[in-house]
């Protein structure tokens, strides 16, 4: 073991362990060297939440899609459903407008819609077509949807 110590040195000399404050010396005695310690280095700080806040952002974002993208797709589906019932509007059907006014529709145009508040009313009210908001379900619709929620 001497002996790869010794191949380890510096210039022939034997590799000697030097301590704080000691002084060594090249060979010839040309150069004087000063151990210095090495700087020490701050600890570290320990981890925050913050450090990975790409990571939450995009778990985030995904779990929105994931969830917030069924609700608008069932939103979607349930409106284009209603636009269809309002395009197949027919003489008889029972409507809500949007001011929430109900009743049975006795004519109708491409622009206009006109219903009977009241079976045993004398007198029609005209709505706009885009103030029809919802056409409530026909007697024979009725049975159809509670089967399909059903399964």
């Amino acid at each position: 073991m001497a002996e790869t110590n010794e191949q380890e040195g510096a210039i022939g000399a034997p590799a000697t362990e030097i301590s704080q404050g000691q002084t060594t010396s090249v060979a010839d005695g040309a150069q004087t060297m000063q151990f210095q310690p090495e700087q020490e280095v701050p600890a570290e700080r320990p981890p925050s939440i913050w450090d990975n806040w790409l990571l939450y952002a995009v778990a985030a974002l995904w779990l929105w899609y994931l969830f917030g993208n069924k609700k608008r797709k069932a939103a979607k589906a349930a409106e284009k459903q209603e636009r269809e019932r309002r395009a197949g509007l027919v003489k008889g059907d029972n409507i809500i407008t949007i001011g929430r006014m109900h009743g049975q529709v006795v004519a109708f145009t491409d622009s206009t819609v006109t219903i009977k508040p009241d079976p045993k009313a004398d007198y029609t009210l005209t709505f706009e077509r885009q103030a029809v908001l919802r056409v409530l379900p026909r007697p024979g619709e009725e049975n159809e949807a509670a089967v399909e929620g059903g399964r």
